[in-house]
């Protein structure tokens, strides 16, 4: 049988990548795995988020090497999360030295963070998104929630212990999340409930942040981590808690990674994402939709055991099954070489 490959190009953020390559190796693919970024470095990310346009060069340099290459190369599937540098040019060269490759598109983020994004949809022969705002509003773009990865699963299935903490947050500091938990957990804290924070920011997006957003006009540094916990740290963290906060991005609709994860490992949620109620697994013994700063309903909350849900839904937000529907078809088949 012929070996199978795929193109997988994708932020290697918290080693998500390292779990989805794993993943495609099991179903019996060769994967090369290409950063979406020309770099991981601090700079780098900052200038791309903040004007992209001071990076074309370094970009544009980056993409030939992978074209460079991969161009001996043929692939079954071409993979990318977000394409955030990449342009229509690029993608367009990249399919024409690919021809018998179906492309791939998965949105991690909104096209709201990644406009540009939206010209490249087409050029796809499927995309997803996990936004279901997008997918209703984008015309060839299908909804396809995010995963959670075998790790968290083990979590879930380790027994119930004496917990550190009542809530745990780890997150990217975006303003509207930094202003409402500086407000909020020192208000749960003066109640006695426990709670582990860490609030990660890119060094040069803080400074950013504090000369150009008021809502880090007063923000110290001492607030911050600006080294973000690896897998093993969060997954540490996440044992030692009875439910995880979160608070969805203003400016996104779909659940975030960590809302899944949770339900991997089979711990409550508090968050103030209302659409979570649209979602299958919602039960209100296990999440709490945060509309305001409730304070006695958090208290409440927090005294309830996790309930199971059902194991088809809870398998249906498995990595496993995430990677079925990227390497399948319209119509749930396998993708092969086209022509074959």
């Amino acid at each position: 049988m012929e070996t199978k490959n795929i193109l997988y190009i994708g932020t290697p953020f918290f080693g998500y990548y390292k779990q989805i390559i794993a993943e495609f190796e099991e179903k019996g693919y060769s994967v090369d795995h290409y950063n979406d970024r020309p770099s991981e470095s601090a700079l780098t990310k900052g200038l791309i988020k903040i004007k992209r346009s001071l990076m074309n060069s370094l970009i544009q340099k980056y993409f030939e090497k992978i074209m460079a290459d991969t161009q001996n190369k043929s692939y079954d599937i071409v993979f990318i999360v977000n394409c955030k540098v990449f342009t229509p040019l690029m993608i367009r060269k990249l399919k024409d030295s690919q021809k018998n490759a179906r492309f791939v598109l998965y949105m991690w983020d909104s096209l709201t963070l990644y406009p540009n994004s939206k010209d490249l949809i087409p050029l796809f022969d499927r995309a997803f998104s996990f936004d279901s705002d997008d997918c209703d509003n984008m015309d060839g773009l299908s909804f396809l929630p995010l995963f959670y990865c075998k790790t968290y699963e083990n979590v879930g299935r380790e027994v119930v212990g004496e917990r550190q903490y009542d809530i745990v947050s780890v997150c990217t500091a975006h303003p509207n999340r930094y202003t409402i938990l500086k407000e909020l957990f020192p208000r749960l804290e003066s109640k006695g409930i426990r709670i582990f924070s860490y609030m990660f920011l890119n060094k040069l997006q803080y400074l950013y942040n504090k000369a150009f957003l008021p809502a880090f006009k007063d923000a110290k540094s001492s607030e911050f981590r600006f080294i973000p916990l690896s897998e093993k740290e969060n997954i540490e963290i996440l044992k030692k808690s009875n439910t995880v906060f979160d608070i969805q991005h203003n400016q996104q609709s779909g659940l975030t990674m960590r809302t899944i994860e949770t339900l991997g490992a089979k711990r409550k949620m508090i968050t103030t994402n209302t659409n979570v109620k649209k979602y299958d697994f919602y039960n209100e013994k296990n999440i709490l939709v945060l509309e305001e700063y409730e304070l006695n309903a958090i208290e409440i909350f927090l005294k309830h055991e996790y309930e199971p849900i059902d194991e088809q839904i809870y398998k249906k937000y498995s990595l496993h099954s995430w990677i079925e529907t990227i390497i399948s078809d319209e119509n749930g088949n396998r993708y092969l070489k086209l022509g074959l």
